[in-house]
Formats: structure tokens, C-alpha cells, sequence
């Protein structure tokens, strides 16, 4: 490799190169296997490169990509903070996120999770700071408006093909509406 393309990497790497070190924040929609609705959310400095990362692994694992606003109807963007149980009970928790403007509190296995809309996040943050409960994860999310349902095997293949969106460097995060079955998570785990 040629010492000339070695310290234009570095350059751009530690940032001294300005102009190839702009970074955009993108979300693509697309389809994954079986129907599957996907929004992705991924922060880049190349467009073209991401986008023919993200039509290649699509296309392979039988999905497409998608137009602008063709998947994103399915979703709404709302606030999400999740926490262990033994942080705060879920009456409790009940009744904080409610007083915060929040629009469900429910139970997932050892964690309390809430939602929201997102002109309420600073609010249902800052109620739960005055309690002393530190989430393990808040942010935005978006939140599939109708969950998809699909068989152990169907399931699991879009399972995987979500799985290789997620390794992407440049993808942040990847929402989709599909219902995952206790069934399809046992055989994920076996897997």
C-alpha cells in the first residue's frame, strides 16, 4: 500500500482531514425476509457504501430496500427506558411514569420497561433521576405499530438476517415489527 493512502487514513482516522470526515446520521427503510418491515438507523461518512451494504445483505437474505416513507408509516418513534425490577416496583414505576406523561409500563422478565411519547423523555428521565433509578437502556426508539407474526422457521431466518444488519459497521440501530415467539427464541438460544 502506498505511504501516501497510509496517511490519508490516518488523517482521516484522527480527524485532521476535514473533508472526508463528515459523519451524517441516515435512516433507511427496507424489507427483510418473509415481509419483515425494517427501519435503520446507521451514522456514516460514505452514503453509497452503506446503502450498497445494506442492498447487498438484503438481497441475499431475500429482503429489499424500500422507498422513503414506505416502511416508516408502520412505526412511531416514543420514548424507551428499561431498568431491573429491583431498582423500583412495578407499582411504583406504575405510577412515576404515568405522573411523567408516559403511555405504558409493562413487565419483561427480570426488567420494568417504559414508553412514551418523545416530547416526554426529559420528563420521565428526569422522574426517574429523583428516585435514584439508573436505567440500563433509554432512548428513542421506533415501535412497530402492528407486530408481525411468522412461524419457528421463518422467524429465526429473518432473526439471522437482522443479525448481519447489526454487525454493519456503520448501522446504530435496526427496528423491525416482527413478534418473536418463545418457541423461536428457544431454538435462537439452541442455535
Amino acid at each position: 500500500m502506498p505511504k501516501d493512502n497510509i496517511e490519508r487514513a490516518i488523517k482521516r482516522g484522527t480527524g485532521e482531514d476535514k473533508e472526508g470526515g463528515v459523519l451524517e446520521e441516515i435512516t433507511y427503510e427496507g424489507y427483510g425476509p418473509h415481509g419483515v418491515a425494517l427501519m435503520i438507523e446507521c451514522v456514516t461518512d460514505n452514503r453509497n457504501r452503506v446503502v450498497a451494504e445494506l442492498r447487498h445483505l438484503l438481497g441475499r437474505s431475500g429482503g429489499t430496500m424500500a422507498e422513503a416513507g414506505a416502511v416508516a408509516w408502520q412505526f412511531n418513534r416514543a420514548s424507551y427506558f428499561s431498568f431491573p425490577k429491583t431498582a423500583l416496583g412495578y407499582d411504583k414505576a406504575f405510577e412515576l411514569a404515568l405522573d411523567a406523561g408516559a403511555e405504558d409500563v409493562s413487565e419483561d422478565g427480570d426488567n420494568i420497561e417504559i414508553t412514551g411519547p418523545v416530547d416526554a423523555f426529559k420528563k420521565i428521565s428526569d422522574a426517574l433521576k429523583a428516585v435514584g433509578v439508573a436505567p440500563e437502556e433509554a432512548g428513542l426508539r421506533m415501535i412497530a405499530k402492528q407486530d408481525l407474526e411468522l412461524d419457528k422457521d421463518a422467524t429465526l431466518s429473518a432473526l439471522r438476517a437482522i443479525e448481519q444488519l447489526e454487525e454493519l459497521d456503520d448501522v446504530q440501530n435496526v427496528f423491525h415489527n416482527l413478534k418473536i415467539s418463545d418457541e423461536a427464541l428457544a431454538a435462537l438460544e439452541e442455535a
